[in-house]
């Protein structure tokens, strides 16, 4: 493995000034907190000679323009949604003697970055010799608040450590800049304006403030800094076309500038810009020290890896990798049940900002072992944009149910190339999936008499209407011209995987109506009412999950689809490495009639449900669908390495893993620039957890059945479940097991019941 980074435990550092990494390192670097993304740019935001991508994000705070088709039809995509890049407070120039600190012509030593996580923050420092003879140490560092969703803050030190220098330093606010995509690659946001229009701007002693309108989506975000410097002469101004704050002392050897910057983001509907520019101008004024935010950032973070812990014993740099794919998952994910994680985090540009079936399937396991708190919000989130899911299954013909978007931000469907997109009608049972998961995790009845039961019911209603009992099927229920999660085979008959997920939505939704019948009788008839549920309805779904109709074997082989073997083949071999995605160089016509696939999607349906293929039939369909998957997509080699792990072949199950595990530290597909892969990132927890680890859900309990690889001489991890914290620990000789906190438990180790506590 050919790696950026040394392997440290529990930090990431860049030694010296790496123009060449700027961009990707900007997204490895990236601090948020679920509503506030800030890329890991420099804070004098650029550097001779150096390529950057600029970036500040608000979690759900997007613009829209009308999708242009060439031949448009009835029930297409209407709006593109696209996250907005908003105003810049990062933003600090130092001047010394008149040199502008430039590092691609500053004489400049050590230069490091640290990004800390345990901590939580991203710290900067370097020697500089300036032009006139001084010699200064600067340190910079920032964070975003886990703790006050609101807040970011920034330390600056420049400690002289010879000479005199006259220091300017210059604190801004700049105006957002235009996105920075490919328009040539599907997965970037290239030509779409996203250019925001600014208001009210104030200057006012140590306190700068600002807003900006969205075109069309009707949003504001205000941003609002306060600065605390104690020596030094400050001014506050306009500045062009944005805001700048100016701090002017005289520096001698031994003597230091401290500054300090509270940085506050609010965000909302535009007929609130008054009352929210008022409320980021007291969220910074009023912000703690950054001493006390940094304390705060440390004791949430402890909490966290003391429940999220892991440990791989005899490879520091996954273990490395693992600890920073989890820290940028937990910073990625909103916690307000008003918007949900980007396919990208707050990282990035890539995939504008959208929320796709990537977080239910992939993101919210993790988070629900780790942080079930968050994981609520989450589904609060999906269940706040189910009218709009309601709306758009009555635009597409359906008279029941509910359709999720593939793609989105505010509940409407974004995906203009319905094929891959629209049709991936899966989501809906992704969706219901993760709600029965839930509470099969946390027993939060308050949440499916609240959320979670209307979901599965309206989801279930959903994959009701969308299939039928066929006479050509023996009177099987089949669901047609569907998507499954592959992307390279479309518009099928009869998606495994999908028929799958929606027999499981028809059994959960069944069993939840009832259960909410027996337990919240009152809540259980108002829901009824409000959504005309009739009790024959809940027979009916029971009935088709029964009569489910799935392809199929031919030669042992399980189908992906009803025709999957009636394509042409495609042998991997013969395709270049520089024709790599498919879908950059092939037109869709061509992908579309080969057999072959883009990521997971059989192997998916055998990892998701498990107990309806036999051993054999998961080895071999294993074998068969590795020869004819891309991995193009990253959310695949994770489901692969799980699967292998299920079925003993532990050394490829590693080596997938290993091509997943440090897949954006190390820029290993070459587009970390745009933003993480936060999918795959949460596909690496849930290799260690569901593949090595062999955790699934069995008999009302939780079981485990660990493998250890080879490589290793041993790994932990810990889960929640069901407020209690179990840590696993496994070895090459076998696992043990202990409940770290809660109430006394029982679980399946190897097929054997213990109790822990």
């Amino acid at each position: 493995m050919e790696t950026k980074f040394a392997f440290e435990p529990w930090t990431i550092t860049e030694r010296g000034f790496q123009p060449e990494n700027l961009r990707e390192n900007e997204s490895v670097f990236a601090l948020a907190n679920g509503l506030i993304g800030m890329r890991g740019n420099l804070e004098e935001a650029s550097a001779s000679g150096a390529d950057t991508i600029q970036g500040t994000f608000i979690n759900g705070i997007f613009d829209s323009e009308p999708i242009v088709y060439g031949e448009a039809a009835y029930g297409y995509a209407k709006n593109h949604e696209t996250i907005c890049n908003v105003m810049d407070a990062k933003g600090l120039v130092l001047t010394v003697n008149g040199e502008s600190l430039d590092l691609g012509r500053s004489k400049v030593e050590g230069h490091t970055r640290i990004l800390d996580l345990r901590r939580g923050t991203l710290h900067r420092s370097f020697l500089w010799k300036t032009a006139g003879g001084a010699v200064l140490e600067v340190e910079m560092e920032r964070i975003v608040s886990l703790t006050r969703q609101h807040l970011a803050a920034m330390k600056i030190r420049v400690y002289c450590i010879s000479g005199s220098a006259n220091v300017q330093a210059v604190s801004q606010i700049r105006p957002a800049r235009i996105a920075a995509g490919d328009p040539n690659d599907p997965r970037n946001a290239g030509g779409k304006d996203r250019s925001l229009k600014t208001g009210n701007r104030r200057a006012d002693g140590n306190c700068l403030s600002m807003q900006q309108f969205t075109k069309n989506s009707g949003q504001v975000i205000c941003c609002a800094v306060n600065h605390v410097c104690e020596n030094g002469q400050a001014d506050a101004c306009l500045a062009g076309d944005g805001l700048s704050w100016t701090m002017q002392c005289l520096l001698s050897a031994g003597s230091c500038l401290d500054l300090e910057k509270s940085i506050a983001y609010t965000a909302g509907k535009a007929d609130e810009a008054a009352q929210l520019m008022a409320m980021a101008e007291e969220e910074c004024q009023q912000a703690p020290s950054y001493t006390v935010l940094a304390a705060e950032q440390r004791e949430y973070l402890d909490t966290f890896w003391e429940s999220a812990g892991m440990s791989i014993e005899g490879d520091d740099a996954l273990l490395q990798g693992l600890r920073f794919n989890l820290f940028h998952i937990l910073q990625s994910a909103g916690r307000d049940g008003l918007r949900s994680v980007c396919a990208k985090g707050l990282s990035g540009e890539g995939y504008e900002g959208h929320y796709f079936w990537d977080t239910e399937a992939y993101i919210l396991p993790v988070i629900l072992h780790t942080q079930p708190e968050i994981a609520r919000k989450l589904l609060e989130y999906r269940y706040s944009i189910l009218p709009a899911a309601r709306a758009r299954a009555r635009e597409l013909g359906h008279e029941k149910g509910a359709l999720y978007p593939w793609r989105t931000i505010d509940g409407q469907e974004c995906s203009a190339y319905f094929p891959a997109g629209t049709a991936q009608y899966h989501i809906d049972g992704d969706i219901a999936h993760a709600v029965a998961e839930y509470y099969f995790s946390t027993q939060d009845l308050n949440f499916m008499a609240d959320c979670g039961a209307e979901m599965l019911e309206e989801t279930a209603r959903f994959f009701y209407d969308l299939g039928f009992y066929s006479r050509e099927k023996d009177g099987r229920f089949v669901i047609n011209c569907v998507t499954g999660p592959d992307e390279y085979n479309v518009l099928v008959n009869n998606n495994t995987y999908t028929n799958r997920i929606a027999a499981e939505t028809f059994i959960n939704a069944a069993k939840f109506m009832r259960l909410l019948e027996e337990k919240r009788p009152e809540e259980y008839q108002r829901l009824c009412e409000r959504i005309g549920y009739e009790e024959q309805e809940a027979a009916d779904w029971e009935k088709a999950a029964e009569l489910m109709y799935y392809p199929p074997k031919k030669d042992g082989i399980c189908l992906q689809d009803d025709d999957f073997l009636n394509r042409k083949p495609w042998p991997l071999e013969t395709i270049p490495a520089e024709k790599r995605p498919l879908l950059m160089h092939y037109h869709g016509l061509t992908i579309y009639r080969h057999m072959i696939c883009k990521q997971a999607d059989l192997i998916l349906a055998m990892v998701q449900f498990g107990d309806s293929y036999t051993e054999e039939e998961k080895k071999q369909n294993f074998h068969f669908y590795d020869r004819v998957t891309t991995h193009d997509s990253s959310l695949s080699m994770a489901i692969f390495s799980i699967l292998a792990s299920e079925i003993g072949e532990t050394e490829k199950a590693y080596d997938y893993f290993m091509s997943s595990a440090r897949l954006d530290l190390d820029d290993m597909q070459g587009n970390s620039k745009d933003g993480l892969h936060l999918a795959n990132m949460a596909g690496t927890w849930n290799c260690i957890v569901r593949g090595f680890g062999g955790m699934r859900f069995e008999e009302d309990t939780i079981s485990f059945h660990p493998v250890c690889p080879a490589q290793w001489k041993g790994y932990s991890f810990r889960v929640i479940f069901r407020g209690r914290t179990i840590e696993v620990k496994v070895t090459p000789e076998g696992a043990s097991y202990e409940l770290i906190c809660g109430e006394p438990v029982e679980i399946l180790a190897d097929g054997e019941r213990r109790r822990l506590g």
